[in-house]
């Protein structure tokens, strides 16, 4: 069951957030992990929150990148709204410290990226239904400002380096096959590998192109450190 929220700790993390929420109970059942035995857990507004981040971000990259590919804003965009970045910003803004969750659900370590980026995208949608898609607008551009700074170029196609490399090379194209698919159908994590002549690679993703990215990536690093450049 639900614990109430230490209010010091609920007043430090809407100060760091830079959003006073006008009705509590958005962000109160935003920190609520479905671990918990609870109706009105966090899966709900991790769902919208995940498309708000999506559609403010997407919007904005139009903005700021007019002149580039869908394909790089795609790149961009996946990397922006990954479960990494949104675990980052949670440690940002010590989300961590107002999250509840049932205890077999933390890592020996502490609390999960993947309870963290969760979380993150349910505070999100909290904010949209308290304050609208401005007020989540204004939270987003501000808290992921730092990450577009660190989006010199394009993040790189891992998935076209990979067949460029084999087709160079005379090789047949890299195969690619989902082998595992977990989670519920609004929050998957697929499992793919890559097999090439030379080598082949296992990795994860929250959809089936973020894995087959990944497992490129992998692939491609293990031949080119052999010297096969």
């Amino acid at each position: 069951m639900s614990m109430p929220i230490d209010t010091k700790a609920l007043h430090n993390f809407t100060a760091k957030l830079g959003y006073d929420f006008a009705d509590k109970s958005w962000l109160e059942r935003a920190v609520r992990h479905a671990s918990l035995d609870v109706d009105d857990d966090n899966e709900h507004l991790e769902f919208l929150g995940d498309r708000v981040l999506g559609l403010v971000i997407a919007e904005d990259l139009l903005s700021r990148y007019s002149g580039e590919s869908e394909g790089d804003l795609a790149r961009r965009l996946g990397q922006l709204v990954s479960r990494k970045t949104c675990a980052q910003i949670a440690k940002t803004i010590d989300l961590g410290a107002i999250i509840q969750a049932d205890k077999a659900a933390m890592s020996n370590t502490g609390m999960t990226d993947n309870i963290l980026a969760n979380a993150c995208e349910a505070v999100l949608a909290a904010v949209y239904f308290d304050g609208g898609l401005e007020a989540a607008r204004q939270v987003i551009m501000t808290h992921w400002a730092p990450h577009y700074d660190k989006q010199v170029e394009a993040p790189i196609d891992h998935k076209s380096a990979l067949q460029e490399w084999t087709m160079k090379r005379g090789q047949p194209l890299p195969d690619y096959e989902i082998i595992d698919q977990q989670g519920p159908a609004h929050a998957p994590e697929f499992t793919v590998i890559v097999r090439t002549q030379e080598a082949q690679a296992v990795a994860k993703g929250k959809s089936r192109r973020m894995a087959e990215q990944l497992a490129a990536a992998d692939c491609l690093k293990q031949m080119t450190s052999k010297g096969q450049n």
